[in-house]
Parts: structure tokens; sequence; C-alpha cells
């Protein structure tokens, strides 16, 4: 009986040495892990996340529709037809009505994707102050006469279609384009220039010798 006793006392405390020893194992090998863990010292270099590019995050500094906005407009619109230069894909010959039809020359700027400008330059013929006497210079009043209405109902007609569809915005007042028409019509003599600006909006005309003719350039600006 005591030898049953003495042998089962031996394997507990054997036992109770082989856990201790496993503890010990298990502690040491933590305090271990523990001493080789990098740790991050003062002025270590950090990776930084990435930011986006300042170009990416600013809006767009034109108040002009897109490019492909405008062309398509150009390419369907109405009230007047409008053909592409073989020559530069941002210029165009708009023609309006009929007896006479009137013609001008049409050009833009983009800027960052957007419309950012528009000039038009109409072509004038000679004006005529008075009624002449032969049939030549009667003549030539008579067509002056016609090609002023012609180019004032032109101007407007082209105008207040061709800006609002420039106009991501859609703030353009019709009252405002009907203004800047009656003041370019006023210009009279090469060099003679109207300018405006209105609530963001910068609108330009001025009259200058061509290489045939005298014209009457529009510009409207959209930055």
């Amino acid at each position: 009986m005591k030898q049953t006793l003495r042998n089962q006392l031996t394997n507990i405390v054997f036992v109770v040495l082989i856990v201790a020893a496993a503890l010990a194992i298990y502690l040491l090998s933590r305090s271990g892990s523990a001493a080789v863990t990098p740790t991050t010292t003062p002025g270590a270099t950090e990776t930084a996340t990435p930011t986006p590019p300042e170009a990416d995050t600013q809006k767009s500094s034109t108040r002009g529709v897109p490019e492909s906005v405008f062309t398509t407009y150009l390419a369907t619109n109405e009230v007047f037809s409008a053909d592409k230069s073989r020559r530069d894909s941002r210029e165009y010959t708009l023609t309006y009505g009929d007896s006479p039809s009137m013609e001008a020359n049409l050009r833009y700027e983009v800027l960052e994707g957007n419309l950012s400008s528009i000039e038009i330059v109409f072509p004038l013929l000679e004006e005529y102050k008075s009624k002449a006497n032969t049939d030549i210079e009667k003549y030539l009043y008579k067509t002056a006469q016609e090609q002023q209405l012609a180019l004032q109902d032109t101007l407007f007609a082209v105008l207040s279609d061709l800006l609002p569809a420039c106009d991501a915005k859609d703030e353009l007042q019709l009252s405002s384009i009907r203004y800047w028409v009656e003041q370019s019509m006023l210009l009279k003599k090469v060099g003679s220039d109207f300018e405006d600006t209105l609530e963001g909006y910068h609108f330009l005309a001025y009259r200058s010798q061509g290489d045939v003719q005298q014209e009457l350039i529009c510009v409207f600006y959209l930055t």
C-alpha cells in the first residue's frame, strides 16, 4: 500500500515538473519574440497615403460646355449651317438666311476640355451714306443697305443661338446678347470697338480691315 502511494506521488511530481518546464519554455519564447519585434525610431521614414494630383481636385476654370457638346451642337444646328474647315478642326464657316445669305467664320478655343472662347468674323460691304445718281451706284447703295439689315438680323440670330449654347451654367440672358448686338452695329470705323463684362461673361466686338474688305469681329470669353 505504501509502495503504491509512493509511486503515485512520484508520478504527480513528474507531471508537475513537465508542466512547469513547458510553461517556462512558452514564457521564454514569448519574451524572445517581443525582443525582436521592430520598433519605429524617431526620424524613420513612413509610407504616406498618396494624394490625388491638384489638377484632379480642381474644378474647371471655364464656364464653357465640353468641346464634344459644342461640336455636336454645331453639327445639328437648325438656325444656321456650320461647315468644318479642312485645315483646322476648330474652325467653321457659318451660313445664315437667304436672299442674301450671310456667311461668318467661327473659331473656338478650349481649356481643360471645355470651351473657353469663340471668335466670329462677319465680312462687311462698303457702306454708302447717300443715294447716288448712276445705276451702278444706286445698285451698290441698295446692296449695302440690304447687307446692313441682313448683318443685324444675322448677328442677333446667330449670337442669340450660339452664345447660350456655349454656356455650361445656362445663365446668359437674351437681353444681354441683344444689347451686345446693338452696340456692335454702332461701330462704323476700322479700329472702333465695344467691350462689356457682365456677371463673369466678357464680350468684345471691333471693326478690322481684312485682306479684301472690312470685318466685324465678335469674341465671347467664358473664362
